[in-house]
């Protein structure tokens, strides 16, 4: 009896050491998320009025399974090479410790400039209905992604470099970007102006934009960033319209005037203005170059 007694309590030791591996295991296994490991890729179509347009958001989450991250949106070129632009930030990404996300406009989608860099405000000779405006995917996505649970931040960060940047700075006007902590347009061929000096779509005459809100605007955290070598007059892909040249005769001289005319407009109103004009040296119209430039600027922006 005394064997069997023996028996049954090793054999309940066994059971007991057992059942508290099989916790720790499930202890271990690192929560999941919406978003893959590394890089992901899913398909965006959640927002009603431009359901029709479905995009592609590429993804690169640092650590996985991780839900406690800040995150960035990175706004392609007008290459679309949406792949590459958000591969630039993946080692930025592993060092500092955020997620990357990357819409992507394709050209067949949202053709020309009109339907990606001015956000298909103006379309078939008219301005649209402001719910289909693509610079509301923005907010549309995030709360997509925080109803995965993707982070638990409440806030994101958006960059865009060339023609990303002239989506991300005229976003910033015409939209509300209510949970934006820090905006960052690079390298933008040309701009909006935050003034009446110029028709839609070099300035706000003319545009649906809400005269409102225009004072507001001058206190959004927005960093206005260019290479100090980004100043070639003859560069292709740089605008040369009349109303463009106004602005400058390369990138660099159109940066400068667009912070200096917000400056300038936010003097007059007598308002607080808060953005930054940040350049780097050594630089040109490299968004490679630019992008770890860019992801230093977010990341101190988190400790603020």
């Amino acid at each position: 009896m005394k064997n069997y007694n023996f028996i049954f309590f090793i054999l309940l030791l066994v059971t007991i050491s057992c059942e508290d591996n099989s916790e720790k295991k499930v202890d271990e296994i690192p929560s999941t998320t919406f978003l893959r490991y590394g890089n992901g890729k899913f398909l965006f179509n959640e927002y009603s009025p431009l359901a029709d347009k479905p995009i592609n958001v590429y993804t690169y989450l640092p650590v996985e399974g991780a839900t406690d991250l800040p995150l960035i949106f990175v706004m392609h070129g007008n290459s679309r090479n949406v792949i590459n632009n958000c591969g630039y930030w993946g080692e930025s990404a592993r060092n500092y410790g955020f997620i990357v996300i990357c819409p992507e406009f394709n050209e067949a989608q949202f053709p020309g400039s009109a339907n990606y860099q001015n956000g298909m405000m103006f379309t078939g000779g008219q301005f649209a209905d402001s719910t289909k405006w693509t610079y509301n995917l923005i907010e549309e996505i995030f709360s997509y992604l925080k109803q995965n649970d993707v982070t638990t931040y409440e806030t994101y960060g958006i960059y865009g470099f060339s023609a990303g940047g002239q989506f991300v700075h005229r976003y910033a006007l015409h939209t509300n970007p209510k949970r934006a902590s820090f905006i960052i347009a690079g390298g933008s061929g040309w701009y909006t102006l935050p003034d009446y000096s110029e028709n839609y779509p070099y300035g706000l005459s003319n545009s649906p934009f809400n005269t409102n809100t225009l004072s507001k605007k001058f206190q959004l955290p927005m960093t206005i960033l260019i290479g100090e070598n980004d100043t070639d007059p003859n560069d292709s892909d740089l605008r040369k319209t009349v109303q463009a040249m106004r602005q400058g005769q390369h990138r660099y001289d159109r940066a400068k005037n667009f912070y200096q005319v917000a400056a300038n407009k936010a003097n007059e109103l007598g308002v607080n203005f808060d953005w930054i004009f940040s350049t780097v040296p050594g630089v040109g119209h490299s968004s490679e170059s630019i992008a770890p430039i860019a992801a230093e600027l977010f990341y101190n922006s988190l400790k603020n």
